[in-house]
């Protein structure tokens, strides 16, 4: 449960903790207006299915901002999975070559442009339909 009730994070105001010590946000990062919207039952749907775990506000807000995060058509969720792990340990073996010294500049290198080509190919996958 307390995955999907995510309320109290970093950037949360400390009025709703009673630690003293909470982190205070700066007045212009408060959010202290309130802005009301009715949609029609088939909008309403549309942003239920849109919006998975995220609250309905949370995602309307990102939503107007464009700030939402990538949306992975379902028949390229397997490979963007798979690609995320490849990408990650191609970051791994960047931090041991890096470690390693000017020894493996050249290898290092060639690691940093497959990590790119990789990126744009994870990238595309979130437009590609068929």
């Amino acid at each position: 449960m307390e995955k999907f009730n995510k309320i109290f994070d970093d950037d949360f105001p400390s009025s709703f903790s009673d630690d003293p010590k909470a982190k205070k946000l700066p007045p212009n990062r408060i959010r202290k207006h309130t802005v009301t919207v009715r949609l029609s039952d088939f909008e309403l749907k549309q942003v239920n299915d849109s919006r998975n775990q995220m609250s309905k506000s949370c995602w309307l807000r990102s939503s107007a901002l464009k700030q939402l995060p990538p949306s992975v058509p379902e028949i390229n969720k397997e490979a963007w999975q798979e690609l995320t792990g490849s990408l990650q340990k191609l970051n791994d073996l960047t931090s041991f070559l890096l470690r390693r010294g000017e020894d493996a500049q050249p290898l290092s290198q060639e690691v940093s442009a497959l990590k790119l080509k990789l990126s744009h190919v994870r990238d595309a996958l979130l437009t590609l339909e068929k």
